[in-house]
C-alpha cells in the first residue's frame, strides 16, 4: 500500500513542477517583451525628435535657398538690363560672378550667414543651419552661369554634419612597452 501512495505523491509533484516551471517561464517571456517594448517606444521617440528638427532644419534652408534664388534672379536680371547683351558671354558672366559676391558674401539671410567660396571649379555659395544640438545641416550650392545652363545654382551638398568636437586622441596604453 505504501508503494501506491508514494507514486501517487510523485505524479502531483512532477506535475505542479511543471506548472512552475511554465509559469517562470511564460513571466520571463512578459517582462522581456515589456523591455523590449519600452525600449523600441524610447528609440521611437528620439528617432521621431531627431527627424523633426532635420524637417525644421531643411525647412529653413530651403527659405534661404528661395531667397538666394531671388537674389541670383535679380543679378542675371539686372546685368541683361544694363546693356551688356553685346558683351562677350566671359565677360557677361564675370560680372554675374561679381554682382553675386557683392550681393551674397556674408550676407545673413533668416538669421543664417552665407559665405562665397571660389574654388577652381566655380563659385560655392555656403551655408549652416542648426539642426539639433551637436549637429547642422550644412547646404552648399554651386553657382550656375545662367546664361548656358537652365538653373542658378546646383545643390552640391545638402547632409546633416556633426558640430561636437571630440577631444584629442591620445593612445591608449594596454601593454607596457619593455625597451
Amino acid at each position: 500500500m505504501k508503494d501506491k501512495q508514494q507514486s501517487y505523491f510523485v505524479n502531483i509533484g512532477s506535475s505542479s513542477l511543471l506548472v512552475i516551471f511554465l509559469v517562470l517561464c511564460l513571466v520571463t517571456f512578459a517582462i522581456l517583451s515589456l523591455s523590449s517594448a519600452k525600449s523600441d517606444y524610447s528609440f521611437s521617440e528620439r528617432l521621431a525628435a531627431h527627424r523633426k528638427n532635420y524637417y525644421e532644419a531643411s525647412a529653413r534652408a530651403e527659405d534661404v535657398t528661395g531667397e538666394i534664388d531671388r537674389i541670383l534672379s535679380a543679378a542675371a536680371e539686372e546685368i541683361d538690363l544694363s546693356g551688356h547683351n553685346n558683351t562677350d558671354r566671359q565677360e557677361k558672366t564675370a560680372l554675374y560672378y561679381d554682382a553675386v559676391a557683392a550681393a551674397l558674401d556674408g550676407k545673413q539671410i533668416d538669421g543664417t550667414a552665407v559665405q562665397l567660396e571660389q574654388e577652381e571649379d566655380g563659385i560655392f555659395l555656403v551655408f549652416r543651419i542648426e539642426a539639433e544640438e551637436g549637429q547642422e545641416l550644412l547646404v552648399r550650392l554651386q553657382v550656375n552661369d545662367c546664361w548656358s545652363q537652365e538653373t542658378y545654382y546646383e545643390i552640391k551638398t545638402w547632409k546633416v554634419i556633426s558640430t561636437d568636437r571630440q577631444e584629442e586622441e591620445k593612445p591608449l596604453n594596454l601593454l607596457p612597452i619593455i625597451q
